[in-house]
């Protein structure tokens, strides 16, 4: 029956924190009858039982389950946002006057007192702890839920750039990009809680709990290996993962809110292995070794002397080598570069053109500087001569809080646009059919501007359409359907090549290649780059649901 609402002892205290500006937090507003009277038929006061908890971790003020709190030298925090928890029933409840769409018709529950409810600052939220309004109640049960999921997040410095982004063709889209807040909220609604597994017992209840390890800093990732042990044993699933939704980087911690979400490469692989080698696997990005792997773009250098991959040539400089004789260091790297070409040559067409470049048919001379670790264009500047490359290396190499130990070198790729297949493997690859990608997408870099500095991109950036693509090929859906099939054939031993970094398919990876219309009905794809999960989906806008619904598939195999 409909209840008038809690003792004036419990809105007192609530209003005696943050005043009436905090709300007692409820279950969220879900078709939940047939779960509560599939539990118990009736609720009688002073019953025990457990009730569903979901809170909103990416906002303030927002109650969040104390699991495990910070200590000396470490500000990190473990929370829950989501599972059952322990509670006493306030008043007899009828099942049959439960209307779901009215909050007042629902169970009245007082949390046990031991949920110490704090917010992600850590901060205490008091009314939290008051009788609420809950949809989904159970019967009390010892069952682990079907998988225990953690988000590894950033609650350091807020940056604006992580959520508020003017809409332009090289935005994040409609989800922000992985470390924000945005993003993860989307997660949970998008991901966990449309997977049928994680939605629905045999009762119709939730299956799966959600903490969140809020890191401040590199430390907290230095710290990890300690934690681990007691986050295995928090984490109550039967099955355990977490999503990594930070960025490992070669930079130290500086504060600056442009580096948020940047952990220094060793902590944060470091905090990942320590995890992995208890059992906690990881579903997003990436298992450790192979994320470092595809993020360190080493694989750029030594993957360029096979010929089915299609790369342009390229070697890793190493900072010693530059700050003890860059003249000497441009020269080894322009020598290795022509002989990595000339041992493996790209193949050309008669007619074509010099692959991958026309300015370089007798030579290298012109190229790029890239930094491994390093998104968004940032870090790479091009060079047109010897000269240049020194200038480039010594650039790259001196960045103030930079620790990067090498970078690379790569010679220049003539192309008209990119060119970014999605593939999201079967559960039973390999196999022998040759994969698909889900989603193809293509964009159009601008002429790159010389004189702005590392640390910024350096190009404009453009999404385009098919008609787009074939406007700047002059409707040659020849040479269209070619570049496709060239680059899908390419993917093949990519992927397998994935294979042998990481035993485990990847539940997904986007692979990204420069193509050229080299004539009539002709095209070429030169591989660029291995793209992480969350990776940017560009116009693909179902593209973060179906990445996160495999991620998940994968944990649940």
């Amino acid at each position: 029956m409909p209840d008038a609402g809690p003792p004036a002892s419990y809105e007192a205290a609530a209003a005696g924190y943050g005043g009436n500006s905090v709300k007692r937090p409820h279950s969220p507003s879900r078709d939940g009858s047939a779960a509560v009277s599939a539990a118990v038929a009736a609720l009688t006061t002073g019953q025990q039982v457990q009730f569903w908890h979901e809170a909103d971790a990416g906002k303030d003020q927002t109650a969040l389950v104390l699991r495990h709190g910070a200590k000396k030298g470490v500000s990190a925090r473990l929370l829950q946002s989501h599972g059952w928890l322990n509670g006493t029933v306030e008043q007899p409840f009828d099942p049959a006057a439960l209307d779901p769409a009215r909050e007042e018709t629902w169970p009245l529950i007082l949390p046990k007192s031991d949920n110490v409810f704090i917010d992600r600052r850590g901060k205490p939220v008091l009314a939290a702890g008051l009788p609420r309004r809950v949809l989904l109640v159970r019967a009390p049960s010892s069952k682990p839920p079907l998988l225990s999921v953690g988000f590894m997040r950033w609650g350091g410095v807020y940056s604006k750039w992580m959520d508020d982004q003017e809409a332009n063709d090289g935005d994040w889209g409609k989800y922000g990009s992985p470390p924000s807040d945005e993003y993860m909220g989307h997660l949970v609604k998008l991901g966990l809680m449309a997977h049928p597994q994680l939605m629905a017992d045999s009762q119709g209840h939730p299956t799966f709990e959600l903490l969140h390890y809020f890191v401040t800093s590199s430390m907290d990732c230095w710290n990890m290996p300690e934690l681990a042990p007691k986050l295995r044993e928090i984490m109550r699933g039967t099955r355990k993962t977490l999503f990594w939704m930070l960025w490992p980087a070669e930079w130290e911690d500086t504060g600056d809110p442009d580096f948020a979400c940047y952990i220094e490469r060793q902590a944060l692989f470091a905090a990942m292995r320590s995890c992995e080698a208890l059992g906690i696997r990881t579903a997003f990005p990436h298992p450790a070794d192979q994320l470092e792997t595809i993020t360190s773009k080493k694989w750029m250098a030594t993957l360029s002397v096979h010929p089915g991959a299609f790369l342009p040539a390229a070697t890793l400089v190493s900072k010693g080598a530059v700050m003890d004789n860059v003249a000497r260091a441009a020269e080894n790297a322009l020598n290795a570069l022509n002989h990595i070409r000339s041992f493996n040559p790209m193949p050309v067409s008669p007619g074509d053109p010099p692959a991958p470049s026309e300015v370089n048919k007798d030579g290298v001379k012109k190229g790029v500087v890239k930094l491994g670790w390093s998104w968004e264009n940032r870090f790479v500047v091009t060079f047109n001569n010897p000269k240049q490359l020194q200038e480039r290396l010594t650039e790259m190499m001196s960045q103030p809080g930079c620790t990067a130990s090498q970078c690379l070198v790569q010679e220049w790729v003539d192309f008209d646009f990119e060119m970014r297949l999605y593939f999201l493997p079967p559960s039973d690859w390999p196999v022998k059919a040759p994969i698909l990608p889900t989603m193809i997408q293509c964009n159009a870099w601008g002429p790159p501007d010389d004189t702005k500095g590392v640390g910024v991109s350096r190009a404009s950036f453009s999404k385009l359409t098919e008609a787009a693509c074939l406007e700047r090929w002059e409707q040659d859906t020849a040479a269209w359907e070619m570049g496709k099939e060239k680059a899908t054939k390419i993917g093949q031993l990519l992927l397998a090549w994935l294979l042998a970094t990481e035993h485990q398919p990847v539940p997904m990876i986007r692979l990204d290649f420069m193509m050229r219309r080299t004539a009539p009905g002709h095209a070429r794809a030169v591989f660029g780059e291995y793209c992480e999960m969350g990776a940017c989906c560009l116009g693909w806008k179902e593209g973060p649901p179906t990445i996160w619904r495999a991620a998940l598939d994968a944990q649940l195999r």
